[in-house]
């Protein structure tokens, strides 16, 4: 479920990686992983390898998210593909939280100042 995390120095970005499907009987794990992030760091949730999400996935995600916000710091999710990616849609998180359509994107979202941010958000990819 956790591919693991890239350690980085300070103000690098943590990248956690999630494989296979994210539901309620493995939502206690993410939110773990989560939560043991340092809240002021930069953090991307890399979605390519996860095939499916529930509700209460997302809402670990609006936590963590909520979390590193008032930190100072951001969650951006990223490369949501599939189903995943049409959950994230169809619940509007792919706007309401930062979402990039790569890893490699979602690093250079980090780099955008909050002003910059409003014009560089990423348009929705048709799915």
């Amino acid at each position: 479920m956790i591919e693991g995390q890239e350690h980085p120095s300070p103000r690098d970005v943590i990248v956690v990686a999630f494989h296979g499907e994210l539901d309620i009987a493995t939502a206690e794990a993410v939110n773990a992983e989560l939560g043991e992030l340092d809240p002021e760091s930069d953090v991307v949730v890399d979605l390519g390898k996860t095939t499916f999400v529930d509700s209460v996935t997302l809402s670990c995600f609006i936590t963590a998210s909520r979390r590193h916000r008032r930190h100072g710091s951001r969650l951006v999710l990223a490369d949501a593909r599939g189903a995943v990616r049409r959950v994230l849609a169809i619940t509007g998180l792919d706007h309401a939280m930062q979402y990039a359509h790569s890893v490699t994107e979602a690093r250079a979202l980090m780099s955008l100042s909050e002003q910059d941010l409003a014009g560089a958000a990423p348009e929705s990819e048709d799915t």
